[in-house]
């Protein structure tokens, strides 16, 4: 089972990071391989919504969205974090929704479809309900199975600040053990339907 990590914050080891391998940390713990994904790491251009990709099922953009598609598509499980930036994800995160959204569609979304998958938003104070909702819309417009406890918030602003909110953390926590969870109901699902993993 892998589960990952999506962080869609500029900011490397910010508040999003640290809440994002709380969530991973334990899921490692019941047993899940898990990784960090920092979108910024990726060369994404914006989409340009000329809908190439419905025909050619590839984007027209040469730049990583195809590595990054696949590395969502060898997970079994997804949580996406983004620290809130003016009550909405921040533009890399909105860039990753719109590019890897777009070309789920594109390919019929089976290559998501029954993914589990969860979202994180971190605040210094508003914005985390927005941001949690416009994650929350990507994973079920690509079919995505949300668990119980798949919404979390946390608060802090200054790198580091959001380890002082331990019910952010715990939800974390919470969310990552959920995760592991559910991908195991959804398997043992599929396998009493004689349905193959995706």
């Amino acid at each position: 089972m892998r589960i990952v990590g999506l962080s869609g914050s500029p900011r490397v080891g910010g508040n999003t990071d640290l809440v994002l391998l709380e969530a991973l940390a334990a899921a490692k713990a019941e047993g899940a391989d898990v990784s960090l994904i920092r979108v910024s790491d990726y060369r994404l251009s914006p989409c340009n919504g000329c809908m190439s990709c419905f025909g050619t099922k590839k984007c027209i953009n040469d730049d990583d969205c195809e590595k990054l598609y696949q590395e969502i598509v060898k997970a079994d499980g997804v949580i996406m974090g983004s620290p809130s930036y003016f009550q909405g994800v921040t533009g890399q995160m909105k860039i990753f929704i719109d590019r890897i959204g777009f070309l789920a569609l594109a390919k019929g979304r089976k290559d998501f479809a029954e993914k589990v998958g969860g979202v994180i938003a971190v605040a210094r104070r508003s914005g985390v309900s927005s941001t949690c909702s416009q994650m929350i819309t990507f994973m079920t417009a690509v079919g995505m199975i949300i668990p119980s406890g798949g919404r979390v918030f946390a608060i802090g602003r200054e790198k580091g600040e959001v380890a002082k909110d331990q019910e952010g953390i715990d939800s974390a926590r919470h969310l990552g053990k959920m995760m592991v969870k559910t991908i195991a109901v959804a398997d043992n699902l599929r396998k009493s339907n004689g349905i193959p993993h995706p």
